[in-house]
């Protein structure tokens, strides 16, 4: 048993540290995912704001020309 004690003295701190990294790396690939998703949803509200927008525009210019018309 003490040999076993002789490992586990030496190769728990690489472990302990592997863990520590591996934490740090999840939540950062965590957290950039999480922002790109964000991003997508901000810029897809962004594009049918526009798109509304130009629509309305839209109308509002065959409105008036065809009121110009008559």
């Amino acid at each position: 048993m003490d040999v076993f004690w002789d490992y586990f003295e030496v190769l728990a701190p690489s472990i302990g540290l592997f863990f520590i990294f591996w934490l740090v790396m999840r939540s950062l690939f965590r957290g950039d995912s999480g922002e790109r998703d964000a991003r997508r949803d901000a810029e897809e509200r962004e594009a049918q704001a526009w798109a509304l927008q130009r629509a309305a525009q839209q109308r509002g210019v065959d409105e008036n020309e065809s009121a110009e018309k008559l």
